[in-house]
Parts: structure tokens; C-alpha cells; sequence
């Protein structure tokens, strides 16, 4: 029995030798399970030895680079993202110089809201708009009022900032009637602003400029328009 045992182990290394030798050769492809033998060490009771063809060890990989630059900058920031909004709601004061004719200019205080649809929540909408405000003319009480409706484009910048600009028609309306012309006619308003809302989501505040065009008395007036207000977004 020990001579069988010796002339085992014997044919085992001549195995391991060979395959060792034939290292630097080319190699087919391992088998998925691995090669098992058994050896008796020796005739005592001692349990049977597991040898197994364990795996070769992979070389060891170059490890890839560390990039240089800081983590927010791998990740550049995304611009041009409305916020699943599509109704704007805006309330605000607005100061409004009336150039009423060539030698006469009415300031005036006042309100301006609006309400914007933008479908689908996307960078175009529908655009109403009401303003009125008061003033004093020759000691009496001057009234503006133009409820008007239009197209409104936005963009959405980083930082929770929107800018917008917008174009608006209809009718104006203008107390205290003169000897010069009727008291109604037709208007437009060309303009645009910013929204800030960051923190806030839904709410947000607004600074607009706009021009006020209108032909009143037979002539055409051209009268700037500042607004400043709240406005809500869902």
C-alpha cells in the first residue's frame, strides 16, 4: 500500500511539473468546473486530503486615474428646466408714465395682475393682463386702465431664475375726458422681466419693464411701465 501511495504522489508531480512548464504557452480556455484529485497521504486513518486546481490569480489591474476636477463639476448643471408649472398668477404695483401729448405727462400709480396658461408646462404661453392705475391732471383725477392678452416666451436659468418676455394687445381706457378725442383706444404693451424663486418652490417675486404704446387724441404715445410684485406658480 505505501509503495501504490508512492507511486502516485510520484505521477501527481510529474503532472504539476509538466503543466507548470507549459505555463508560458498559449493557453485554451478553462473549463468552468475544476479538475478534483484525492491522495492518501499515508496508511494511517487520517481523512482523504481535497486537492483542487484552484483559479490563477488575475493580474492585478491599473487602477484608473482619479479625476482632477471636483465632484459638482463631473456632473454639469442642467439649464433650461420648467418646473412642471403651467399657471402663472401674478399681483403687483406699477409705476406708469403717461405721455399724453407732446407737452402734457401724466405719472400714475397703480396695479397690475396677470394670469399665464403655458401647455404642457412648456416655454410658451397664453398671457392676460389688467392694469390700472390713478394719477392727477390740472387738479383732477386721471384714470388708465388696459386689460390686454397675448403670448409669453420663458427660460429657465440656474439658481431658481426665470426671464421672460411677452407681447399684449387690446383696448385702453382713459379718464378725464378732453376735448381732444374719445376716451378708449387701442393699445399694446411690449416687454419683459425676471421671476426669483428660489427657496420658495411656487412662489416667487418679479421685476418687469415694459413700453405702452396707444393712440389717444390723435396721436401716438409711447409711455414706459415698471412693475414689481408676488407671483404664483402651480
Amino acid at each position: 500500500m505505501k509503495y501504490s501511495a508512492v507511486v502516485l504522489g510520484v505521477v501527481l508531480l510529474a503532472a504539476t511539473v509538466g503543466a507548470q512548464s507549459n505555463a508560458s504557452g498559449p493557453q485554451l480556455p478553462r473549463a468552468p468546473e475544476h479538475a478534483i484529485a484525492f491522495a492518501m497521504a499515508s496508511d494511517s486513518t487520517d481523512p482523504p486530503v481535497l486537492l483542487a486546481d484552484a483559479a490563477p490569480a488575475k493580474p492585478n489591474a491599473a487602477p484608473l486615474p482619479a479625476s482632477s476636477e471636483p465632484a459638482a463639476a463631473q456632473f454639469p448643471q442642467v439649464y433650461n428646466v420648467i418646473h412642471g408649472d403651467s399657471f402663472q398668477l401674478y399681483a403687483g404695483y406699477t409705476f406708469f408714465r403717461f405721455y399724453e401729448i407732446p407737452s402734457l405727462t401724466n405719472t400714475e400709480n397703480g396695479f397690475d395682475v396677470g394670469l399665464t396658461f403655458f401647455p404642457h408646462a412648456g416655454w410658451i404661453g397664453i398671457e392676460g393682463d389688467m392694469q390700472g392705475s390713478i394719477g392727477h391732471q390740472a387738479g383732477t383725477m386721471s384714470k388708465f386702465a388696459f386689460p390686454a392678452g397675448g403670448i409669453k416666451l420663458r427660460w429657465a436659468g440656474n439658481r431658481g431664475i426665470q426671464v421672460f418676455v411677452h407681447g399684449l394687445a387690446g383696448v385702453a381706457h382713459f379718464l378725464p375726458q378732453t376735448a381732444f378725442g374719445g376716451q378708449n383706444a387701442f393699445a399694446y404693451e411690449a416687454g419683459g422681466g425676471i421671476d426669483i424663486t428660489r427657496g420658495y418652490h411656487r412662489l416667487g417675486y418679479r421685476a418687469e419693464v415694459d413700453a405702452v404704446g396707444s393712440r389717444f387724441f390723435g396721436t401716438y404715445q409711447y409711455s414706459p411701465k415698471i412693475s414689481a410684485g408676488i407671483v404664483f406658480k402651480f
